[in-house]
């Protein structure tokens, strides 16, 4: 992706990388170390709570003071709600101006300045159809909701030389697991929102953000008949079926046969028993502490808030793979 962009090219040796992304309640980082055989090994991974904009700033003075970030690449994640995705046919132009025409074809989607915007695009998979167009998976982020957490990370000593979103970090994390090359589901829900990922060979098929998070399906109590509750477990397993079904049917893959959820704060299994007797495939949770090289414990809490941070941190094995 271009977005992912250096923002500076300062030279330094590099001890890693370290994954930030700031959240409306504090900051979630994870930390890999390089081995002396060049894989990265997870060696640090907290939610810092912080509620204030300069609490998350000093916070992460002193967090980056005290682990020496300074030697790390930063790769900076935004999350769902700093960026909005549109996907559109590929125009038919050359390569160097492609921005500006995918400018020109969204600047009546978003709803900011497109000239106040930093975007970027994705190819997205052909479709086995007849006379499908190539498409693009665009990214548009008002560069003021980037400058601001650019400032923070800068002013804090860190090495800026990525910027990332949701859909690709996911993705590093779903190709860590066995079932990458045959295709896997990546189910990731945060309190009011969920995202689904579908992708095969660490390519990215289908992407769905959807606003059910896991306080709406009321997970403390499996045995409430309560209707909303009720909706909203259907409504859940709805939008993954008709996900899976169209990825089938529209990319000609085989069946996806399992859905990877990562942990939630409280209550997954809860989760897992619901997805399975509402869905046709296996719902099994990924701890991901043992999905990558990982010095240290992570909690599923921490999981939950961490894990777009800790495949912020996978970003050049992919790359590499």
């Amino acid at each position: 992706m271009q977005l992912l962009k250096r923002f500076f090219r300062k030279e330094n040796v590099c001890k890693g990388i370290v994954g930030i992304s700031f959240l409306q309640n504090g900051i979630s980082v994870a930390v890999s170390k390089f081995s002396e055989s060049s894989t990265l090994t997870l060696i640090h991974c907290e939610f810092i709570d912080a509620r204030k904009p300069e609490d998350q700033q000093d916070l992460l003075g002193e967090l980056a003071a005290q682990h020496n970030l300074a030697e790390y690449d930063c790769h900076l994640v935004l999350t769902t709600d700093n960026y909005r995705r549109i996907n559109i046919e590929a125009p038919a132009v050359a390569e160097n101006e492609i921005i500006e025409a995918i400018r020109w074809k969204i600047h009546d989607l978003i709803d900011f300045p497109v000239d106040k915007a930093v975007i970027d695009y994705y190819q997205v998979p052909i479709a086995v159809r007849a006379n499908s167009s190539k498409m693009l998976e665009v990214i548009a982020s008002p560069i003021d909701i980037i400058r601001e957490q650019v400032e923070k990370c800068t002013k804090a000593g860190l090495q800026l030389k990525v910027v990332d979103i949701h859909e690709t970090t996911l993705r590093n994390l779903a190709a860590q697991l066995p079932e990458n090359e045959r295709g896997i589901a990546l189910l990731y829900l945060l309190e009011f929102s969920g995202t689904l990922l579908i992708q095969k060979d660490a390519t990215i098929y289908v992407s769905r953000k959807f606003e059910i998070g896991y306080k709406k399906l009321g997970l403390d109590d499996p045995f409430s008949s309560e209707s909303v509750t009720a909706n909203a477990h259907n409504n859940l397993a709805l939008e993954i079926q008709r996900s899976l079904d169209y990825v089938e049917s529209y990319y000609g893959i085989p069946p996806i046969s399992t859905l990877a959820v990562i942990p939630l704060a409280e209550n997954t299994h809860n989760l897992l028993d619901s997805l399975s007797s509402n869905l046709g495939i296996v719902a099994r949770m990924i701890d991901l502490s043992t999905v990558i090289d990982c010095d240290i414990l992570v909690d599923a809490q921490t999981q939950s808030l961490c894990a777009p941070v800790i495949g912020a941190t996978l970003r050049y094995a992919i790359a590499a793979a």
